[in-house]
């Protein structure tokens, strides 16, 4: 299969290369399906992890619900107006239609399957209620670099079992077929392709997948031989765990959280270490 050697290149990026990255955030107004909104403390961790204000090229695109009521998201326009002659640029696509979580990332996909082909090297889909650690985004620029083309897709955030692999300190494998999670999804814009024609599989539909869930198996039926991926170790981000808008509930400490992440106060230096 020639198509996935545009995926898996097994290649190093060299550190100094200038990657260009589509930070994607499905969200939607919790309070409208009995959960907590949360979306203002994600992007205040990113804003004291210097995320706004780092060097890296980095768009931020929100994909917002078709919620009734979207003034929880007018939290987003400090960041807009704070930056705007940074790198970073934030936009928000609306729905004319309520979407749930699973249509609303379908339409992720489209949207990203429908952009020019060069215009990022790496999404980073990640969700509303997450934390990140110190320089995150220079710490998840390193790792992707050096890691990122080894694996069909990676994760920068592990709550599942994870195995060190020889003289390697801060990459893990998984498996593949373990993966849950889209706190911090790392993958080529190219395999969005692969993942919209499955996406409402009949069997997805019959036994409620969740979008990490149905976003996993859509490439484990097209890509059958591949059974691991690339995870970091520890942790760049975790899990708010406050409250479920897809599960229409607000039970606090239900949910997965990261079996390591490295704290919001913590910088791991992966953009130091020569032995990353």
């Amino acid at each position: 299969m020639s198509y996935i050697k545009t995926i898996i290149t097994e290649k190093v990026i060299p550190s100094t290369s200038i990657l260009k990255y589509l930070l994607v955030i499905p969200c939607v107004n919790r309070e409208e399906r009995n959960a907590i909104n949360v979306i203002d403390k994600t992007f205040k961790g990113f804003e004291k992890s210097g995320l706004f204000t780092s060097n890296i090229f980095v768009d931020i695109l929100l994909l917002e619900s078709g919620s009734k009521n979207t003034e929880y998201l007018n939290c987003i326009d400090e960041y807009i107006n704070n930056y705007k002659e940074n790198n970073i640029k934030i936009n928000v696509m609306y729905s004319a239609v309520s979407l749930n979580g699973n249509s609303n990332t379908l339409r992720m996909f489209m949207v990203i399957a429908s952009m020019d082909s060069k215009k990022y090297d790496f999404v980073i889909w990640m969700d509303d209620d997450i934390y990140v650690c110190k320089n995150f985004i220079e710490n998840a620029d390193a790792w992707i670099k050096k890691y990122a083309n080894y694996s069909l897709f990676s994760s920068l955030y592990v709550p599942y079992d994870s195995f060190f692999i020889k003289n390697k300190k801060y990459i893990h494998h998984a498996s593949m077929h373990g993966f849950y999670g889209t706190c911090c999804t790392i993958f080529k814009p190219a395999l969005a392709k692969y993942v919209i024609p499955l996406w409402n599989d009949e069997h997805f539909d019959k036994f409620n997948y969740n979008p990490d869930a149905r976003f996993r198996d859509c490439l484990r039926k097209y890509f059958p031989k591949i059974n691991r991926i690339c995870v970091s170790f520890p942790s760049l981000v975790e899990h708010m765990n406050i409250g479920s808008a897809i599960n229409m509930e607000k039970t606090v400490k239900k949910g997965h959280k990261a079996k390591f992440f490295i704290g919001e106060d913590h910088d791991p230096k992966f953009y130091l270490k020569d032995d990353l």
